[in-house]
């Protein structure tokens, strides 16, 4: 029995170190076929993103712009940069440390251009961290979708080369759809701090920072913290910002009597305080839009007409939804 025993033991051992050994065998195999299966997949499987530095790989923001792909990466690091920037490129993400600026002293035109066309617009492009000052217009989305703007501070835009819609603004929306404006600081430009134009639908801005904008037109004060206007212009948000001390009009809601109207503008949650004119305005061809929680107290410091002691607003309300906001009317 003892005998039987051990030999049953022994078979055990040899059957076990057997398997052992086909499983290293096994291993061993897979160990080197691994990099070779690896180098097998193909290239559409493997990651495509790129980050590019400036200005360690490339001099100027727009070479680096200029020769990025779809989902690339553009860190820029602090510095000034003395250049326009236009992006046609989707899925670029555009990113600013601490301290890059771009500046427009000696040139026109816009500090970051993200531009697309009817045809074929921009999407998915990210622009972040970037102070921008000096130029006809900061930051421009033209013609695309799906935009992030957030984190920029936009100053100092006061150059009025074409008209007052083209000059003079820290932040444009032109023919753009489903976009965030985010966070955003914009201050002391020309005519307006932000705008809304020309068909743009479904953006938000929200948590804005919005002062002292219209410094070229103290005398009438018709500078705009944020312009809603334009063909088409409908859906939008303008959501939790803090909109002060502007030369002008907090928010701005206008087209001319007779034309198509602007609707669907959600106005809510707003502070407005120390705009020389009305908290919020809604001119002409405007309705179907919510005015809602909004504080638009001590507003209309100029005592200009319409305006008198206006601090909410300073058209006729019309046929749009008013609710739950703070501040006077002269309706």
């Amino acid at each position: 029995m003892i005998s039987n025993t051990r030999s049953k033991r022994r078979e055990t051992d040899v059957h076990k170190t057997t398997l052992l050994g086909a499983i290293l065998i096994v291993l061993g195999l897979f160990a080197f076929l691994i990099p070779s299966l690896i180098e097998a997949v193909p290239s559409s499987f493997a990651s495509k993103v790129n980050v590019l530095n400036v200005p360690r790989d490339f001099a100027t923001i727009q070479a680096a712009v200029d020769a990025a792909n779809p989902g690339d990466i553009i860190n820029v690091a602090a510095g000034v940069y003395n250049e326009n920037v236009v992006i046609v490129t989707s899925g670029l993400r555009l990113h600013a440390s601490s301290g890059a600026m771009i500046d427009g002293n000696g040139l026109t035109g816009s500090g970051i251009l993200v531009l697309g066309s009817a045809a074929q617009p921009v999407t998915d492009v990210e622009v972040s961290g970037f102070e921008v000052r000096d130029f006809q217009r900061g930051i421009v989305v033209q013609w695309a979708t799906q935009a992030r703007i957030r984190g920029n501070e936009v100053h100092d835009n006061i150059k009025w080369i074409v008209n007052g819609l083209e000059s003079a603004t820290g932040i444009d929306l032109v023919t753009t759809h489903f976009s965030d404006v985010s966070e955003n600081f914009v201050h002391q430009n020309g005519y307006r701090g932000m705008g809304l134009r020309v068909g743009s639908t479904n953006n938000v801005l929200r948590a804005n920072r919005i002062y002292e904008n219209g410094t070229l037109v103290t005398t009438l004060m018709d500078g705009v913290g944020v312009l809603v206007t334009g063909l088409g212009t409908n859906d939008n948000k303008i959501l939790s910002n803090e909109i002060l001390r502007n030369y002008g009009r907090g928010v701005m809601l206008g087209r001319p009597a007779g034309t198509t109207p602007i609707t669907g503008t959600l106005v809510a949650e707003n502070r407005l305080h120390e705009n020389q004119r009305a908290g919020i305005c809604l001119m002409f061809a405007v309705q179907n839009n919510y005015i809602l929680q909004n504080n638009a107290t001590g507003n209309s410091l100029s005592g200009l007409l319409p305006c008198l002691t206006s601090s909410l607003f300073d058209m006729f309300p019309g046929n749009n939804v008013w609710e739950r906001n703070q501040g006077t009317s002269n309706f």
